[in-house]
């Protein structure tokens, strides 16, 4: 039977719980489709500057961590769940810069219409402002979870048969 590690299920989610706590504080709640708006906590731009490109960073070292948790644990750590999530990570960072925002959106336009989630996608694209600070913060995210899923990697026992 396959165990999850729980160790990355916590990190993963204290990650992604400060990058919610960002949304919450630091920026716009009508810009985030899936995050209701908090009142009390709107506005305090509890994370300054940091808060520009933090959830850039968090979103690949959190759900690197979860994917990890969820594969059978091996003689290497998941890396490549890193990769995955960073370089996901990144091409959506991309998507947005001003080159290839619009011909993206039409793109997925023709292809999927106007309906939720590709009329999402779309707006994502063309409304969303490019930053190579969050590039960087991206990879950035997806090497901390390599290093994290090397200093907790715990490989299976091989047993072999005599």
């Amino acid at each position: 039977m396959k165990r999850i590690d729980l160790t990355h299920w916590v990190l993963g989610s204290l990650a992604l719980g400060l990058g919610l706590m960002v949304y919450l504080t630091d920026r716009d709640p009508s810009h985030a489709v899936l995050i209701p708006a908090v009142a009390s906590l709107r506005g305090h731009h509890a994370f300054g500057a940091v808060g520009d490109w933090l959830p850039s960073f968090v979103h690949p070292l959190a759900f690197s961590l979860f994917t990890a948790a969820m594969v059978p644990h091996v003689l290497r750590p998941a890396y490549w769940a890193c990769a995955v999530w960073g370089g996901l990570n990144v091409g959506f960072e991309i998507g947005q810069h001003s080159a290839v925002s619009a011909p993206l959106a039409a793109a997925l336009r023709a292809a999927f219409g106007s309906q939720p989630p590709a009329e999402w996608l779309a707006n994502y694209f063309v409304r969303g402002s490019f930053d190579v600070r969050d590039l960087a913060a991206a990879v950035a995210g997806a090497v901390v979870a390599a290093l994290a899923l090397r200093c907790m990697h715990r490989p299976l026992e091989v047993r072999y048969a005599h």
